[in-house]
Formats: C-alpha cells, sequence, structure tokens
C-alpha cells in the first residue's frame, strides 16, 4: 500500500500579501517529513508532491504515475479551502483513492470536515505517526472496522464518529529520521529572515509548550509539556541534513527553543563535540529563558540568532495574553542579544483587546527603541477556539463574517478581529505607521548594514528590500 502526501497550491498573494516579493518558497512541512519517515520505517511505500511545482492539469498524470491507495493532506485555517479544492480535485481524477486530513485545523474541527466533505474519508486528530500506521495496516488488512484507532476519525453507516484521543508520542524514544528525501528541498527559498548560509533547512525539536499564551495553539494540540527529541537523535539529524543536503544552517521552529536549559546544554555540547558548529543555526525563544551564560553557550555552538515575542509594551496586555513575563525582563535580554552579537529578531501585537491608540504607539515607540534588526508587526489574529478568540469575542470586535482565509497574519484587508476602541481604518493604518517608520529608522538601517559580509548576506537582504518596497507600494 502506498500513500501520497499532497501539499497545496497557495497563491502568494493570498499566502503573504503585500510581502510576497521576497518571501520565499519554502513549503517544506516538517509534520509531513516525520510522518513520512515514520511510515518508512514501518516499510510503508510513501510519497509526496508539492503542487506549487505542478499544475492542476499534471495531478492527474502524476496519480496515475504514483498509483497511491491513500493521499494525505495536511491543512491549517487558512490553509483549509485550498485543502479541501485539492482534496476535491483527487477525488474527481480517481474516486477510488481514499483521502485523509490531518493537521491543526481539521484535528480541531473533524466533525465538520467530513461532514462537509463528502470526498474525504479520514481525519487524523493530533499526532499522526501511529493513527496514520493503524489506518494503514487496517486498510492493507482489508478491515473496516476502525474503532480501537485512537486518534481517527471517519465514516460508518453514513454517521461521522470520532475516537478518543491517542497520547502524546515519547520523542526521546520513538523519533524517526524525517524523510527529508521525498522533498525538493533544492527548490526550496527559505525567508529572509530566518537564516545566515544557504541553504538552511528548518527543522523541529520538539512538541508541546508549558506556557498559557492564550493567542497560541501549540499547547492545545501537543499538550502542555515539553516533549524534546534526545540530544542524540536532534544531532543525527543535523548531521544527515549536512552529509546529503549541504546544510549550512539550521532553523529551529520550536515555539520555544531553550525551555529546558539541561537538555540544551546537552545539545550545545554534542554539536561541540560532533564538530557541527559550523553550522549556523536560530531558534525563537522567551526572554526568560536564557540569560548571558545560557546566549554565551549557544552563541560557541554555532547560534547567531533569535527571535523574541515582545507583543506589546503595555504590561495590561502582556497579563491579558497570558505571557507570564514583565515587558522589562523582555526589554533587557533583548538589549543583552544585541550586545552579544546576536541577530534579533522582534514580534508585536498592535490594538490588542483592551488597548487603544495610545497603547499601540507606546509599542511601536518601544520597537523603534530597540531597533533589532527585524521587526514583525501583526493585527491581533484568533484563531479558532484559542483563548484570545474568546477574549476578542467578548470584548467585542470579533467579525460575523469571517471565513477560514481571513486567518492570514501577512494580509490585512480583512482582519479576524477589530478593535473596538480603534476601529478598522485606524488599526491598518497604525500597523502600516508601525513598518514604515522602523524600517525608515536609522539604527535598524545600520544595525543591518552592518551585517551585510558575504554573497549569502547580499541574496538575504537583497530578498528583504523586495519584501520591504512590496510593502511601501502596496501600501
Amino acid at each position: 500500500m502506498k500513500i501520497l502526501f499532497l501539499i497545496p497550491f497557495i497563491n502568494r498573494k493570498e499566502q503573504w500579501g503585500p510581502w510576497r516579493w521576497g518571501a520565499g518558497n519554502n513549503q517544506f512541512n516538517y509534520g509531513i517529513a516525520s510522518l513520512a519517515g515514520y511510515l518508512e520505517s514501518k516499510e510503508i511505500d510513501v510519497g509526496l508532491i508539492d503542487m506549487q511545482f505542478l499544475k492542476d492539469k499534471d495531478l492527474g498524470i502524476m496519480l496515475n504515475k504514483e498509483m497511491p491507495d491513500l493521499i494525505g493532506i495536511s491543512c491549517y485555517t487558512p490553509t483549509y479551502k485550498a485543502s479541501i479544492e485539492l482534496a476535491r480535485l483527487c477525488k474527481n481524477i480517481n474516486s477510488d483513492v481514499k483521502i485523509i486530513f490531518g493537521g491543526a485545523h481539521p484535528s480541531l474541527y473533524p466533525r465538520d470536515t467530513l461532514e462537509e466533505n463528502s470526498f474525504i474519508d479520514f481525519v487524523v486528530v493530533g499526532e499522526g505517526e501511529i493513527t496514520l500506521y493503524e489506518l494503514i495496516k487496517a486498510l492493507q488488512d482489508m478491515r473496516y472496522d476502525f474503532s480501537d484507532i485512537k486518534g481517527l476519525a471517519y465514516r460508518k453507516d453514513g454517521k461521522v464518529l470520532i475516537n478518543p484521543k491517542r497520547e502524546f508520542i515519547d520523542l526521546s524514544k520513538d523519533s524517526t529520521l524525517p524523510a527529508y528525501k521525498i522533498f525538493p528541498l533544492d527548490k526550496y527559498i527559505i525567508q529572509a529572515t530566518s537564516y545566515k548560509k544557504l541553504p538552511t533547512y528548518t527543522l523541529v525539536a520538539s512538541r508541546g509548550c508549558p506556557y498559557n499564551c492564550t493567542f497560541c495553539q501549540v499547547k492545545q494540540f501537543l499538550g502542555s509539556r515539553m516533549r524534546y527529541k534526545s540530544p542524540e537523535i536532534l544531532i543525527k539529524e543535523i548531521r544527515y541534513l549536512k552529509d546529503n543536503f549541504n546544510a549550512r544552517g539550521i532553523m529551529f521552529q520550536d515555539s520555544t527553543f531553550t525551555t529546558d536549559w539541561n537538555w540544551l546544554k546537552k545539545f550545545c555540547k554534542l554539536m561541540t563535540d560532533e564538530r557541527l558548529n559550523d553550522l549556523t543555526w536560530m531558534c525563537f525563544t522567551r526572554a526568560d529563558r536564557v540569560n548571558k551564560e545560557i546566549l554565551s553557550m549557544m552563541k560557541r555552538t554555532g547560534c547567531y540568532g533569535m527571535s523574541y515575542g515582545v507583543e506589546s509594551a503595555n504590561q495590561k496586555s502582556l497579563d491579558l495574553l497570558k505571557k507570564g513575563i514583565k515587558i522589562e525582563q523582555i526589554i533587557d535580554t533583548v538589549k543583552l542579544s544585541l550586545e552579544m552579537g546576536f541577530y534579533v529578531t522582534t514580534t508585536y501585537m498592535l490594538g490588542i483587546p483592551g488597548e487603544d491608540e495610545s497603547d499601540v504607539m507606546r509599542t511601536i515607540k518601544l520597537a523603534n527603541t530597540l531597533a533589532t534588526h527585524i521587526a514583525h508587526f501583526y493585527l491581533p489574529i484568533p484563531y479558532p477556539e484559542s483563548e484570545l478568540y474568546y477574549q476578542c469575542k467578548e470584548t467585542g470586535g470579533l467579525r460575523e463574517d469571517i471565513i477560514w482565509e481571513d486567518y492570514n497574519m501577512f494580509d490585512d484587508e480583512r482582519p479576524v478581529y477589530i478593535n473596538p476602541k480603534i476601529g478598522l481604518k485606524k488599526m491598518v493604518a497604525l500597523k502600516n505607521y508601525a513598518v514604515k517608520k522602523y524600517y525608515i529608522n536609522p539604527r535598524v538601517i545600520w544595525r543591518n548594514i552592518k551585517e551585510i559580509n558575504s554573497k549569502d548576506d547580499i541574496i538575504k537582504y537583497w530578498d528583504a528590500v523586495k519584501s520591504l518596497a512590496g510593502f511601501f507600494i502596496n501600501r
């Protein structure tokens, strides 16, 4: 039996909005890679098609060539429509093929996904490795009683059934090498804000999150406990990327890479022992999960930068978002990281529930005072069923005519949430002002000019300039 994973094509304007000119095309899906790697370890035939490199009219030719028994499509809330249309197309081409959905959105709405789309046969709820394998084995054995497969939603006699949730995987023991080789890695261009040297590949070392940020769904889907791969497993994966795909950099996509300092110390030691510290790497983290000692250790092992979620200059907003940190600590850590020579990205949310225009201006002022290399400004996006969603609903401003594609952090044409104290036009104007003011800030310009010392840097900043030009022209 063969499973073919499909990544839907997303129009660049819809995906990146005004930033599309220099945004890259990196659709590498680590979740699919992990699923495929696990299935391959169980001797299941696996394939992948990224639809950005294939025209719809050629999909039938590829499906006839691949001859899959099962098609897997992973989707997020803003890509739901595109994923649905791709599934419909596949079923029209081959009505016998089974289609399974997974990812954050169908995990949140498995019943709706199946009831609204008769051409979708199954939904994996939560982590998919074991659930998907057990489903494939059942189909291979022509066993159509799926009631004992945890984490699976399906139809029986016209009714949608949702089985009990599956326990989380122990990544320190059960991790297998992701199936990098099925992806067209040489065709992917990573975003300019995420690398120092090319090629740089994205990688995830953990699942779960112990923090309570109301705007994030990681904890909701992957649990409140950080589950790390063992440092040894992670080092083998990095070595594989270096030896087989000429990796010169790694971008860790974990929500908070540095949560467990004991794990981090072991990882950094192995990076040095295995002579992998010539790779440059970057990560997302929190200001209260690093200090001078930790940052020094990370820098010695190739870490060149990190991204901090500042979110707001207003403590009342941080408290509403349940960040669990004081603004003073964030400021001190960001300044320390800059002083130590790190490339620093910061993120800000403008118009958080309860804020007025003066609160937003205070955040914009803080961003320009810190003047990190990169700053991302977003309007609040209360993802479905997140705590922020209900906070926005309670305080007013949540649009009633929301469609799934509106949950897009890069395009503000149809904001999901409109702060009642500020209003739609002013919210958009404030974000445009924040971006423009920041990137004409002489301190920001000079900080980035000093980073340019190689061919990779020239490529990186040329893409960044194209993105900014697209924003300025379209705003």
